[in-house]
């Protein structure tokens, strides 16, 4: 069985990280959602349009939905298929997805490396712990997701957080990467709305950066990782600033 918890202004946005909380005791779930959900309130504000959690009271539950999860928060005992098994599954099904196993049994510990765990936690759980293992979670996924572009007429799955910057061309756009040039038959709107709006700012009608791959910014000028250059249409400047700043103190780290 499911729960949903969305922590939201709106049911859906693009670039929302899914969290699932997977225990076979339902209190300990709510009691590790209502943790993670202060967490979240105190990193990013009550009014945050970014994150969804999900509970669940048993790993079919979880394994069900794990292609739409981004990190996934386990159990390691629970019945039928325990949360070793599940994160094997996961490993397999969604390699993306952030694993977070919480455990009071440490000698399992060995098991979790096999499916790339990205912390283990002892229970009883710390906030300090927690907090540590959800926010460097966010850091990684942030931006993981695929756009499906082309180059030579071959089609690609780019990963958002390697994009350099978007440009729009001859009512088609042109995406750069570090070593390619990709192309996609959508107009500048219609590929914004495909992306993850956390790490991407439209600085002029038609170029969209990426705020991973900048490297300097001064005054109206950016430089990229790659030495490019971009210029920051006059009106945007001020909404830019900010935005980078919210981007650098979010997920910048």
């Amino acid at each position: 069985m499911k729960y949903w918890f969305v922590f939201s202004r709106g049911y859906l946005s693009m670039g929302r990280t899914t969290i699932g909380i997977c225990d076979d005791e339902l209190e300990i779930c709510n009691a590790t959602k209502k943790m993670i959900l202060s967490l979240l309130t105190k990193l990013y504000g009550d009014d945050d349009e970014y994150f969804a959690l999900k509970i669940y009271d048993s790993a079919a539950g979880l394994l069900h939905d794990i292609e739409d999860i981004d990190i996934a928060f386990l159990d390691v005992e629970m019945p039928v298929m325990d949360g070793m098994g599940a994160g094997n599954r996961i490993y397999k099904v969604n390699p993306n997805c952030k694993i977070i196993i919480a455990t009071s049994n440490d000698k399992r510990y060995s098991e979790a490396f096999k499916f790339n765990a990205h912390r283990y936690l002892n229970k009883p759980l710390r906030e300090s712990e927690v907090e540590e293992a959800i926010v460097s979670a966010i850091n990684k996924t942030v931006g993981n997701s695929n756009l499906e572009l082309f180059r030579n007429r071959i089609k690609y799955n780019v990963k958002q957080s390697d994009i350099l910057y978007i440009k729009s061309f001859n009512g088609s756009v042109e995406v750069y990467t570090a070593n390619n040039v990709f192309t996609k038959s959508v107009s500048l709107d219609q590929i914004e709305n495909e992306l993850d709006e956390r790490i991407f700012y439209r600085i002029h009608r038609q170029y969209i950066v990426g705020f991973k791959n900048i490297k300097s910014v001064s005054k109206n000028i950016i430089e990229l990782t790659n030495g490019e250059k971009l210029t920051i249409s006059r009106r945007k400047l001020l909404s830019f600033e900010k935005a980078y700043i919210e981007y650098d103190l979010n997920f910048g780290g």
